[in-house]
């Protein structure tokens, strides 16, 4: 049986050449098609080794669907490895394709087996492919983050803080003390959904934070903001701490402009209240499904306008701003 492709009709003998073939629709209606189509075809017989064993996901991926999810210790296993194998061969396009190909299958039958299963099924994928295993995080850390931030906040939501495993704050920590400079883009936005955790009585997620504010203030706002959703008054709290440590008086270049980071750190409270939806864990509408709606208290807010007023932040704004403002 033959796979074809929605977008740019090439024709594949199998599910996994169909899946790891990179389409471009547009591409296909230009006069070099027919070059480009022989050009993967040769790629297709030089990966064909390659093909045989990520298409064993395939195999693994039905398994799962069909109700038996320890198949997924070995999909995850496969896919960890299938990618290890094209980042060491610098390999980027195949990296990218596998990753595109099989990342939100594997994120939601991994979050599935983990709501009917419980922690102990996730813990195990912690333990194994924990930052502290390797001395590079493994490649599917982004994965066990996403589905890891499903677990922290419908638990936190529906039980509260201190039904949240440590382990899990454990795994956001360590791989917070790892993380700096470029190359971990998809690691970093998977650290937001930590601000989750605060307050939890054995694990301190505000220590974390605040520490990381010198090392990288960018990563910190959104973790930041994030804990204005799991308690507000907590993360009031937590940036009065950040903006009045005399270790925090930089500046930051925006465009335009220059702005000091208890002006940027403002953005978290005012990303809380805005219009927009946040987007971090991927693929999921985590305030759809949980019914969730944040309304900031009057207490936090007035306590928000006291920074505002103390740190001379508004002379740059309206006569009648709102939180909302603050969004950079």
């Amino acid at each position: 049986m033959s796979h074809k492709c929605d977008d740019c009709g090439e024709e594949f003998e199998t599910l996994s050449r169909l899946r790891l073939h990179d389409c471009s629709a547009d591409g296909s209606l230009e006069g070099s098609s027919l070059t480009q189509s022989n050009e993967r075809k040769q790629q297709h017989t030089t990966e064909r080794s390659d093909e045989e064993q990520v298409g064993e996901l395939d195999d693994l991926l039905v398994t799962i669907h069909n109700g038996d999810s320890t198949a997924l210790h070995q999909a995850v296993a496969t896919y960890e490895t299938q990618l290890a194998s094209a980042h060491e061969l610098g390999n980027s396009d195949r990296y990218r394709s596998i990753s595109r190909a099989y990342r939100v299958e594997l994120i939601t039958a991994l979050d599935d087996a983990t709501q009917t299963e419980g922690f102990a099924f996730l813990g195990e994928f912690l333990d194994a492919y924990h930052p502290e295993t390797a001395d590079d995080f493994p490649h599917v850390t982004s994965i066990l983050q996403n589905v890891s931030s499903r677990y922290l906040i419908r638990t936190r939501v529906s039980d509260g803080i201190e039904a949240v495993p440590v382990p899990i704050l454990e795994f956001y920590s360590s791989i917070l003390d790892r993380v700096g400079g470029d190359g971990y883009d998809f690691i970093n936005e998977g650290l937001h959904p930590y601000g989750w955790g605060i307050g939890h009585p054995d694990h301190s997620v505000a220590d974390d934070i605040l520490d990381h504010v010198l090392t990288d203030i960018f990563v910190t706002n959104p973790m930041l903001e994030h804990t204005f959703y799991a308690d507000q008054h907590l993360a009031i709290d937590l940036l009065e701490r950040i903006v009045h440590n005399d270790s925090i008086q930089e500046t930051i270049s925006r465009p335009h402009r220059e702005v000091s980071d208890t002006r940027y750190l403002l953005d978290a409270p005012a990303g809380a209240v805005s219009d927009f939806d946040p987007t971090i864990p991927r693929y999921w509408e985590w305030q759809e499904e949980l019914d969730y709606e944040f309304i900031l208290d009057d207490d936090v807010e007035q306590r928000i306008r006291q920074l505002v007023a103390e740190h001379g932040i508004d002379d740059d704004l309206p006569s009648d701003w709102v939180v909302s403002d603050l969004t950079l």
